[in-house]
């Protein structure tokens, strides 16, 4: 017997493999199991209705730790403008990889079969997600065109008040100057040359 490197209690056994069959490494390998079908069930929940928002660097740029294939995994899936959440967790768990994988984890380890399938998305449902991400991201691509669309009018009439009062104020101005200081405070003697 030699030594063996258990990842899930993060410990060098020395019984060799045997060290899976322990009490110590099931108890933990059950808490492991449980806490990535957490994150697996919390990303099947927008299977059938996918969230889509606006790209925040600080929240959507976050990974998860897949245990079965032993890498760290995006959680969403963004272009920089806008982020399907949980996106990245879904795909890696359609892949064929992280299918194999699963099945190399669950055999190496002896986990419970049963819970095997809740870790796995299957191939229909990777397909039924994208077309729902589909109809989501027109709808969030429209609702953006608006936003923009008010936000753009309430620049111009913004100006469009900003040249009024400008507009205003400079008649005030210019009718009450006589090439020197004028009440308002504003030098007119440009105003004075220009009207000549």
């Amino acid at each position: 017997m030699g030594a063996y490197y258990c990842a899930i209690c993060r410990q060098t056994a020395f019984n060799g493999k045997g060290h899976i069959f322990g009490k110590h490494h099931q108890s933990r390998l059950r808490l492991v199991i449980m806490k990535f079908i957490e994150k697996v069930k919390e990303a099947r929940r927008t299977l059938k209705k996918p969230e889509v928002e606006k790209f925040d660097c600080t929240q959507h740029k976050k990974t998860f730790w897949c245990y079965c294939c032993g890498q760290e995994v995006e959680r969403n899936v963004s272009d920089g403008n806008m982020t399907v959440l949980h996106g990245g967790l879904l795909e890696h768990m359609a892949t064929p990889e992280h299918r194999k994988s699963t099945h190399k984890f669950w055999w190496e380890n002896k986990a419970d079969p049963k819970l095997k399938d809740k870790v796995i998305i299957t191939h229909e449902e990777t397909q039924r997600f994208k077309v729902e991400v589909a109809k989501v991201l027109e709808t969030f691509v429209e609702q953006e065109d608006e936003f923009i669309k008010q936000q753009a009018e309430l620049i111009r009439a913004q100006e469009k008040r900003r040249q009024e009062l400008l507009e205003s104020l400079v008649e005030v101005c210019f009718q009450g100057c006589n090439g020197g200081i004028h009440h308002c405070g504003l030098d007119c003697q440009l105003a004075y040359f220009s009207d000549a």
